[in-house]
């Protein structure tokens, strides 16, 4: 019953509105721990409720968790957890949990890690997101605020194998570009805040958007590129010992056979009786398949680095041509 809930609000939820309350806290959350500690990867909880009627799932409210991978962090987040939605129903505030945020660097969120993360906020309440705030690329003066959920496919294996297999993969049609959904994000503000916004922009300094892109994020951008394909390199590999394995042991069975086959032919003619059959599985067995898990992680790695990668040169080729002009 909860798998078939899941999937259906998987499929109905269309799209993502978020309070700017909650992008200033996502963000301050962020660049806090990044200036004092030098880790950008931090977490917390969305907060919120989910609109049947307009598809629309409604992000209110969020709280930070500490970054920890122990049994006692993870036990100190679970019992903050319930004490900060305990405090927040007393003050009428929207606690229903509706999924997670996390920073990322660069577009380096999809893992193993956020995968099952994923999958388990869906698993528990069955309408969960998973928001991603990029503070490098946000740097550069575009805030970089994306929602993703899993796909129906995607959860079904997952929740049947943990690895995937080259047959699942093709039954069911899931590849790197539909692993995970990706939800169009709203920024939802109140009328006074509206009004702010439009005499902070009166005031800004428009000469901001004349600035030339910086080589610094596309050589990163680059290295991150080239790291994804050495793992899919890497993972090639694998798949490829595992065939020239299987052809080894089939070439080994055959040979069991015929050598079997043979020694059978020659007990017949010298009047003995010939060695019972056996059952040639039982001594070859079949040797475990490849988990495609990792290539299809790290190709939708890859796909979001050059979609990133095109985004940054498209923004800057115009102002190189427009510096070009002025300089000649």
């Amino acid at each position: 019953m909860a798998a078939s809930n899941t999937q259906q609000l998987m499929s109905t939820i269309q799209q993502v509105e978020i309070t700017s309350q909650v992008i200033m806290k996502v963000t301050r959350h962020c660049h806090h721990e990044l200036e004092k500690q030098m880790d950008p990867h931090v977490n917390g909880v969305l907060l919120g409720l989910i609109n049947e009627n307009k598809h629309v799932l409604e992000v209110t409210h969020c709280f930070p968790l500490m970054n920890s991978d122990t049994d006692e962090g993870m036990e100190i987040n679970r019992e903050y957890m319930l004490e900060m939605e305990r405090s927040l129903r007393q003050v009428n505030i929207d606690y229903q949990q509706v999924g997670f945020y996390q920073s990322t660097y660069l577009n380096t969120h999809c893992d193993r890690n956020f995968l099952d993360s994923v999958f388990d906020y869906l698993e528990e309440m069955n309408e969960a997101i998973a928001l991603i705030y990029d503070p490098l690329k946000t740097k550069l003066g575009n805030l970089s605020i994306r929602a993703f959920k899993l796909s129906v496919a995607a959860f079904k294996l997952y929740k049947e194998d943990k690895e995937f297999t080259a047959e699942m993969l093709r039954d069911n049609k899931l590849t790197y570009e539909n692993l995970f959904v990706e939800i169009p994000v709203v920024i939802k503000n109140s009328s006074m805040t509206n009004v702010l916004l439009c005499e902070l922009d009166a005031v800004q300094d428009n000469t901001s958007f004349f600035t030339l892109p910086t080589s610094s994020y596309l050589e990163k951008s680059m290295q991150l590129l080239l790291g994804g394909l050495d793992e899919i390199n890497q993972d090639l590999q694998k798949i490829n010992n595992h065939q020239r394995n299987v052809y080894k042991q089939q070439t080994s069975m055959m040979k069991y056979i015929q050598d079997r086959k043979e020694e059978n032919d020659r007990r017949v003619k010298d009047g003995l009786k010939p060695l019972p059959e056996e059952d040639v599985s039982k001594i070859f067995k079949d040797l475990p398949p490849v988990g495609r898990l990792e290539s299809l992680l790290s190709s939708n790695r890859i796909a979001s680095h050059c979609d990133m990668i095109e985004d940054h040169v498209r923004s800057g080729i115009g102002k190189l041509y427009l510096a070009d002009s002025f300089m000649s």
